[in-house]
């Protein structure tokens, strides 16, 4: 089988700051250099991309995702609520509900009251007058809270703790959320569709590798056309499904280019915007979250994932979330040669950050959040006060401290130049980075937490061609990457998203 070439020349290389220029044969990088150069050392049949000036990246490696849910919204199976004012959420379901007729399930996702006048949650008696028949779940941005109507709590069997569960106001968090959506499930078709609705969705944004959160359950759709659906995905199932990734022996790492399997999931604690993070000083409006295992459980767990070559990646946002873990990893004597991950780490105090780094602990943080909720008149600044926020998603903190730090959206939204614009461009100084440190960090920094730097996260001869062709170099103009445009993406060699009128 012949090999194609590709030239790409006259643009910036990220990582090569005096190089403008990069041959791409079959589905590896062949060399890095000057275009005049490489111009002369490629044949007749090699395909010329002028970049006129624009950059070239690694791909992005999404490091915090839930593919299957993205791919529900993106397909239209599930309502997306974000970005919608209060009425144009219930809007959106009663239209839903009246599409589908009554008795269908109706789920909505995304919505997010820190946005509307008036800052309280959906309610049942809400849902209730647009969908009196229908069973309708209105599932919060951060997936730690929804609200259900009368006709969903009449069809769902709950088994979640009762403080978990406020009928009357028509709420469900944490493992309630889990255990409720969990009972509606798409068939196996939808499933398959929704994963490639994501795989596009991602490509659009310039995403080559990403890791979802999910449960074994999607495994088979994730293996079938996972080489046609032209995305890398490492597969991080709940610790339910421990006993099956025990059994089969699935090491962290397994797998093949397309489909690897990584850690255990763990949740610490739950969100800041559902008040239920783990916090050791109250919030504002009081209470001080939930821890969600007792500590002789977490350490038992991070004992059982190595004792099957399995890396942890534990949820925990508040301080006290933090400490149990960091205690954990402390009691266990945790190998670092499993890479175990603290996911999102929003309220780390100074000596949390000193510890993780002692421990060779890493995480996986979400600098999305700090557009959505810190800054000024902020969520945080609601649920936490001026100070908390001010010290909360600590980056240049943590990264001056020596902890591995990788980036993810969890899909909110998958946008890496929307992650990547206030990773540098946070509300308070402790929260930025440099443009190169964060482009490293949801680049080399996301491949090396999946085990996968070997491979892709750099531009360099040999990887993977795995690229992004944005309309101009990030770094070179920081405070406005999010104006930044995804112009093409390369998995593998190949093209697999170009923007509607890209020269070249």
């Amino acid at each position: 089988m012949t090999r194609s070439t590709t030239l790409l020349y006259g643009g910036t290389i990220f990582g090569h700051s005096e190089l403008d220029a990069l041959i791409i044969e079959g589905d590896r990088i062949a060399a890095v250099g000057r275009g005049e150069q490489l111009r002369t050392s490629v044949g007749e049949g090699a395909e010329r991309i002028d970049l006129r000036g624009r950059a070239v990246l690694p791909g992005f490696v999404d490091a915090h995702v839930h593919l299957l849910h993205t791919g529900l919204v993106e397909c239209g199976w599930r309502i997306d609520l974000a970005g919608r004012s209060r009425a144009e959420v219930l809007d959106a379901l009663r239209a839903a509900a009246g599409a589908r007729g009554a008795g269908e399930w109706v789920i909505g996702h995304g919505w997010d009251e820190s946005v509307w006048g008036e800052r309280r949650y959906l309610d049942r008696n809400e849902l209730d007058g647009i969908a009196p028949d229908s069973p309708v779940l209105a599932i919060r941005m951060d997936g730690h809270l929804l609200t259900a109507n009368s006709c969903a709590f009449d069809r769902l069997s709950m088994t979640a703790p009762q403080r978990l569960v406020d009928r009357d106001a028509g709420h469900l968090r944490e493992a309630a959320v889990t255990e409720a959506t969990g009972q509606i499930v798409p068939d196996r078709s939808t499933s398959a569709d929704a994963l490639d609705a994501a795989a596009c969705l991602c490509h659009r944004h310039g995403v080559t590798s990403v890791h979802t959160m999910s449960g074994l359950r999607i495994a088979p759709d994730l293996v079938a056309g996972r080489a046609e659906r032209r995305l890398r995905v490492t597969l991080c199932p709940d610790v339910a499904s421990f006993d099956v990734v025990e059994r089969v022996g699935l090491r962290s790492g397994f797998g093949d280019p397309w489909l690897r399997f990584g850690g255990i999931k763990i949740f610490a604690d739950g969100s800041i915007g559902a008040r239920n993070a783990a916090v050791s000083e109250p919030y504002l409006a009081g209470g001080t979250g939930e821890l969600s295992h007792g500590s002789d459980e977490m350490e038992s767990m991070i004992r059982a994932a190595e004792a099957v070559g399995r890396q942890t990646i534990i949820h925990a946002i508040g301080d006290r979330a933090i400490e149990q873990v960091l205690d954990a990893h402390e009691a266990v004597s945790s190998d670092r040669s499993f890479r175990h991950r603290i996911e999102h780490f929003e309220l780390p105090n100074e000596g949390q950050i000193e510890r993780t780094a002692r421990l060779g602990v890493s995480v996986c943080m979400q600098p999305n959040f700090l557009g959505h909720w810190s800054g000024p008149g902020s969520l945080y600044v609601e649920r936490l006060g001026e100070e908390r926020d001010r010290a909360s998603n600590p980056l240049r903190r943590i990264v001056d401290t020596g902890v591995h730090v990788a980036l993810g959206s969890d899909g909110m939204p998958i946008s890496p130049l929307y992650g990547l614009h206030w990773a540098v461009n946070g509300p308070y100084p402790d929260q930025r980075l440099d443009a190169s440190e964060a482009v490293e960090r949801y680049t080399a920094s996301g491949a090396w937490s999946g085990f996968a730097e070997g491979e892709v996260g750099s531009i360099a001869t040999g990887k993977l061609a795995d690229l992004v062709v944005l309309d101009a170099d990030p770094v070179a103009q920081p405070d406005e990457i999010v104006r930044r445009t995804v112009e093409m993406t390369f998995v593998g060699g190949e093209v697999v998203y170009r923007a509607p009128e890209t020269p070249g």
